[in-house]
């Protein structure tokens, strides 16, 4: 959002690198308090739309928390996608104690790049704003999902829109000093206008403190 963006290697390298550690305490907090508030509503939007036997792809999957839930509620697979090798291990391990070891499958690389199998659901939980160029993410994404894809992005809209994008560059000034992963803000219109152009249609949205949450639906016979 600020300076001279680093090269797409430099910047997966980095992301990767941070969330290996802090992987358990990802691992440790879903353990002792569930999902964030903002990624249950993102469940029960897709809940709400319909889970039961459907595949499902977790770009950017973290500790698995996510795709477990999914599985709870009647998922027949996942896929999950990380940069991060701990995180992969954290998911595994919490899907093998919770019962669904053939049932899930993670994988580290790069969620923008890797090869994804057609699916019913696609998530991105996060995920976008740690990416300086949203498109490829969001392509593979659209590409992969047949009949939703959910994700959510800071709450860069309404009336905390300037005080909210300040804060973000103050935070950015330091992340970069630090030599930490940066946060972006991606024009919301055009993500929309993105999904629309291949089919989807905005089916909910909700603000949840410091983050948007979207589901985006289509019909099985509407594909790009």
């Amino acid at each position: 959002m600020t300076g001279r963006l680093e090269s797409p290697e430099k910047e997966t390298d980095r992301i990767g690198g941070e969330f290996d550690a802090d992987a358990c305490d990802f691992c440790d907090r879903y353990k002792r308090r569930g999902l964030s508030k903002s990624s249950r509503l993102l469940l029960d939007f897709i809940l709400n739309e319909g889970a039961q036997d459907k595949t499902v792809v977790d770009l950017g999957c973290g500790a698995g928390g996510f795709s477990v839930e999914l599985l709870k509620k009647g998922a027949a697979s996942v896929i999950g996608v990380d940069l991060s090798p701990r995180m992969v291990e954290a998911a595994s391990e919490l899907a093998r104690v919770s019962g669904f070891e053939n049932r899930a499958k993670f994988q580290v690389g790069n969620a923008a790049e890797a090869e994804l199998p057609s699916s019913d659901i696609v998530i991105i939980d996060k995920v976008l704003c740690c990416y300086s160029n949203w498109r490829p993410l969001l392509k593979n994404a659209i590409d992969a999902g047949r009949a939703m894809v959910g994700f959510i992005v800071p709450r860069d809209q309404g009336l905390a829109k300037w005080p909210f994008r300040i804060g973000v560059r103050v935070v950015n000034f330091f992340q970069k000093r630090r030599g930490r992963i940066m946060f972006y803000l991606h024009p919301l219109d055009v993500l929309d206008r993105t999904l629309q152009d291949s089919g989807f249609t905005q089916q909910k949205s909700q603000g949840s403190r410091l983050w948007l949450v979207f589901l985006y639906t289509r019909p099985p016979t509407t594909r790009a």
